[in-house]
C-alpha cells in the first residue's frame, strides 16, 4: 500500500485499473490521506475500505473484468464480500505482484535505508560506552529503542533482540528481566526505520574472557559471513552466499547448529524478498537489498550471528551497516 500509494497509516485499499487509481479509506484517514496519497482519487467511504471500495466499483460501473487481489493478505470472510458484491467479475490471486517490483530499490529508497543503517550503528557504538554487566535484556533493549528514536527513527521494525548467556542460543531470543554477567555471549538483533524504510543488524558482544570453544565459534561465524559476502554479487542465484556460509560452518562441525538461512530481502519490510537460502529460486540483481546473517547456537552454552544489511551493488557488495564485526566486549 505505501509503495503504491505512499499511504501508510493502517486501514486503506488500492483500486488500480487501466486508466485510472483510487484509494479508499473511512473518515479516520481523511487528513492523512490528503497528505501522503500520490497520484490516486482519494474517496472516503462508510465503514470498511474493502467493502466501499468494491461497491464504488458497481455503483460507477468501472466495468472490473478479472480483479487482482492479495491471496495472502485477504480473509476468506473478504473474499466471500467480494464475491457477493462483484458479480461477474472473476477474482484472480496476484500475490507477489507488487513485492516483484519491490525487489529492487531506487536511488531514494536505498537512501532511507542507509539513513536507517546509519541511526542502528549510532546506538550500538553508544551502548559501547554504556556500562551493560548488572543490567537486565530489557534496560538494554530499551536503551537502544530510546537512542535509535532520539537519532529519528520511526516506528522500528521488529521487537529489539537482547538475549544473554544461555539464551544467546535463541535466534529470536527476545529481550527478558534477565541481568547480564560477566564473562558471557550477549547477541542483539536491530533495526530502525526511515520513511518507512527498515534497517537490519545483528552483533555478538562479550561481557569479559570466554571460553575457548565460545571464542572458536565467533571466528567461524565471523569467517563465513566474509565467504558469503564475496558472492553477494549481481547474476548469482540467492543460494549461492548460504552454500558458502553453510559449507563453511559445517566443514568446522557445526553445521546442525546452524539452522535457518543465511538472508532476506530489506525494505519496506524487515523481512521481504529475495532470499538468500538454499532453497532460492531469486536471482541477485544490482540495487536489491539484502541481510547476510550467519549463526552458530550452542544449547545451553550461548549462540553468536553477525549480520549486515547489504546492498547488491553493480561491482560487488555494499555494507549499509558498518558497525566493527570483530567481537567487542562490553563492560
Amino acid at each position: 500500500m505505501r509503495y503504491l500509494t505512499g499511504f501508510s497509516g493502517s486501514s486503506g485499499i488500492a483500486l488500480i485499473t487501466r486508466r485510472q487509481k483510487f484509494f479508499f479509506t473511512d473518515s479516520r484517514y481523511r487528513l492523512q490521506a490528503k497528505s501522503q496519497v500520490k497520484g490516486c482519487q482519494i474517496r472516503i467511504v462508510p465503514g470498511a475500505p474493502l467493502e466501499g471500495c468494491a461497491r464504488y466499483a458497481v455503483s460507477r460501473r468501472l466495468k472490473l473484468g478479472v480483479l487482482g487481489y492479495e491471496a495472502g493478505r485477504v480473509t476468506h470472510q473478504q473474499f466471500l464480500l467480494l464475491r457477493r458484491i462483484l458479480k461477474g467479475v472473476k477474482l484472480k490471486d496476484a500475490g507477489g505482484s507488487v513485492e516483484k517490483l519491490r525487489l529492487v530499490k531506487s536511488r531514494s529508497e536505498q537512501m532511507n535505508i542507509r539513513r536507517a543503517c546509519r541511526i542502528a550503528d549510532a546506538a550500538l557504538a553508544r551502548l559501547r560506552r554504556r556500562r551493560t554487566i548488572g543490567t537486565s535484556e530489557k534496560e538494554t533493549a530499551w536503551f537502544l529503542e530510546s537512542e535509535m528514536r532520539k537519532a529519528g527513527s520511526g516506528r522500528l521494525p521488529f521487537e529489539i533482540i537482547v538475549a544473554s548467556g544461555p539464551r544467546s542460543a535463541m535466534p529470536h531470543g527476545a529481550a527478558t528481566k534477565r541481568i547480564i554477567k560477566e564473562g558471557e555471549l550477549l547477541v542483539i538483533d536491530m533495526g530502525a526505520s526511515v520513511n518507512g524504510y527498515c534497517s537490519d543488524i545483528t552483533r555478538t558482544f562479550a561481557t569479559g574472557p570466554l571460553p575457548g570453544r565460545l571464542d572458536q565459534i565467533y571466528q567461524i561465524v565471523r569467517e563465513a559471513q566474509q565467504l558469503a559476502l564475496g558472492r553477494v554479487v549481481p547474476g548469482l542465484p540467492g543460494s549461492e552466499p548460504d552454500r558458502l556460509a553453510r559449507d563453511h560452518i559445517k566443514g568446522a562441525g557445526y553445521g546442525r547448529e546452524f539452522g535457518h538461512s543465511l538472508g532476506h530481502g530489506v525494505g519496506l519490510e524487515p523481512h521481504e524478498g529475495p532470499s538468500l537460502a538454499a532453497s532460492s529460486a531469486d536471482r541477485l540483481e544490482a540495487g536489491m537489498v539484502v541481510t547476510v546473517e550467519p549463526g552458530i547456537y550452542l544449547e545451553g552454552s550461548g549462540g553468536v550471528r553477525i549480520e549486515d544489511t547489504v546492498l547488491v551493488g553493480s561491482h560487488g557488495p555494499v555494507l549499509l551497516t558498518s558497525f566493527p564485526r570483530r567481537l567487542i566486549q562490553l563492560r
